[in-house]
């Protein structure tokens, strides 16, 4: 009998494994073809083609153009349900709210997350023009301003272990790449409060974060940040909103657990 389960049992994973590597694979191309999907998960195309099928008769993949691949409306929807309900969103989005009619521009709201920086929510400002970010994604430690805020709430063993083991690779011109200039970063942003994000994640694109307080006085679990375009900032807007964004902090980790 047990001879019998243990070769179903080890496929039963490896199927599991390979759906897993496809969907990831898919997310990663945005819009991707057989080849393509194929190439990235080191699978043969008649393999690939099998799970999408699959994926998309369950609504995971969407199929368009008769040829190309996308993450389905299913995989939107799980997602969505995943970070539902992480943190009360009565907690969160008034404070929110109140912080983009101020300054009609994007703010983010995150947590660290598995040493991730996870965007947990999101109330987008409602210019034209505007940075976009969207629930579920990763922001990086050394470069976003809701990382380094987090940062600065950990003790320096822990943020350093944190950065040595996700690296700091420059993004743009203005990326911090080296351990002394973050630690001095960090002290800064312990000293005056909130962190900044000098163009250091995107060019043409400055954000202002703070961390939640957590109800311990530990290290912080949650980040609040606003984002701007750059040429919209002066010195003084931008000490505005540092204020702004750690009281709006402040005020969620009071109604926070």
């Amino acid at each position: 009998m047990k001879t019998g389960t243990q070769p179903e049992k080890a496929a039963n994973l490896i199927g599991v494994e390979r759906t897993a590597r496809i969907l990831s694979a898919v997310a990663e191309a945005e819009i991707g073809n057989l080849t393509e999907i194929a190439r990235r998960t080191e699978l043969n195309e008649a393999t690939v083609l099998r799970y999408l099928n699959s994926l998309a008769a369950l609504g995971y993949v969407e199929r368009f153009n008769s040829t190309q691949y996308r993450l389905g409306w299913e995989i939107f929807r799980l997602g969505q349900r995943a970070f539902s309900g992480q943190v009360p969103s009565e907690a969160v989005l008034p404070t929110m709210e109140r912080l983009m009619l101020e300054f009609n521009e994007t703010v983010n709201f995150a947590a660290h997350k598995e040493r991730s920086v996870v965007i947990l929510e999101v109330v987008e400002g409602r210019r034209a023009v505007k940075k976009v970010s969207d629930v579920g994604q990763s922001d990086p430690w050394h470069a976003s301003a809701l990382g380094k805020s987090l940062m600065a709430s950990m003790p320096d063993s822990v943020w350093r272990d944190i950065v040595a083991s996700a690296g700091m690779p420059e993004l743009t011109p203005h990326t911090i790449t080296s351990m002394k200039k973050m630690a001095a970063e960090i002290k800064e942003i312990r000293e005056r409060g909130f962190a900044v994000d000098r163009e250091e994640a995107a060019e043409e694109l400055t954000c202002v974060a703070a961390a939640v307080p957590a109800a311990d006085g530990g290290s912080s679990r949650y980040a609040l940040s606003i984002s701007f375009l750059t040429h919209r900032l002066t010195p003084e807007s931008l000490e505005h909103a540092g204020a702004q964004v750690i009281a709006a902090a402040n005020e969620i980790g009071r109604k926070l657990p």
